[in-house]
Formats: C-alpha cells, sequence, structure tokens
C-alpha cells in the first residue's frame, strides 16, 4: 500500500491526486500519493474503499514507486 494524504509533507515524489484522478469514487479534497511511503496490511483491516484510480492516474502511481524502489546509479568517487 502506498500512503495518501492530504498533505504532502514537502515530499518532492508526492503525487497530486484530484477528482479527475478516480474513474469511481474519489476524495473530498486534494490529496497526494507518497511512494516513499509504502507498508502491508492484512485485508481484515480495511474497512471501504473510496475510489478506483483511473489507469492513467494509477501508473503516474505506479511509476514514482518503481522509481523509488530503483537502486542508486550514483557513482561513487
Amino acid at each position: 500500500m502506498c500512503q495518501v494524504t492530504s498533505n504532502p509533507f514537502g515530499d518532492p515524489k508526492a503525487i497530486s491526486l484530484d477528482g479527475s484522478d478516480f474513474a469511481n469514487g474519489g476524495l473530498q479534497i486534494v490529496s497526494f500519493a507518497r511512494p516513499g511511503k509504502l507498508f502491508t496490511a492484512h485485508s481484515g483491516l480495511l474497512i471501504r474503499s473510496v475510489g478506483i484510480l483511473t489507469p492513467t492516474a494509477f501508473e503516474r502511481v505506479l511509476s514514482a514507486v518503481i522509481d523509488v524502489l530503483k537502486p542508486s546509479t550514483k557513482v561513487e568517487s
């Protein structure tokens, strides 16, 4: 799972999500997916779904998560 919050906390990798990013449902205010804040949770802890992202929005979030998980290509000298 990826944290979604109404505050980006100055996270440069946060992905903005607004009403147009949802195929159905949605959030009450503009929110931010934070790809650096990943976690696991048992499905029994989930109470409900608030919406489903459009394929385009899902791809933006997924790409950001993949970028966070990629090893750094920085060469140390």
